[in-house]
């Protein structure tokens, strides 16, 4: 009886690894070429960028008051009075960098004029 396990046991691996192998690379395929096609709008090089860059996009169209009132919201929600400062302190931080950007980009179209 242990012998004919052993040999059922390997029949299914030597059949079912291939099989599996090919419906998984099968499986793969048709779902990629899928996400391809339902977002045509989100894709880059046929790759999704995700949804820091949705967040991102969505952010570029709004306006000054929309912003500060999305910002609220998410300064309302955070608790703790470590994390707020946190979450300010890294606003901050990130105005700093995009002011910074801002400013390079304006140079850089003031040179090229």
């Amino acid at each position: 009886m242990k012998t004919l396990t052993k040999t059922l046991l390997t029949a299914t691996l030597i059949l079912g690894l291939p099989l599996g192998a090919y419906a998984a690379s099968e499986t793969v395929a048709t779902t990629q070429a899928g996400a391809m096609t339902d977002c045509p709008g989100g894709m880059m090089g046929g790759k999704h960028h995700g949804s820091r860059h949705d967040k991102m996009a969505r952010m570029q169209n709004m306006t000054p008051e929309q912003i500060q009132a999305n910002l609220q919201q998410r300064f309302d929600k955070i608790e703790d009075p470590i994390k707020k400062a946190e979450f300010v302190k890294n606003l901050t931080l990130r105005a700093e960098g995009m002011t910074k950007h801002a400013e390079a980009m304006k140079l850089f179209a003031e040179a090229h004029q």
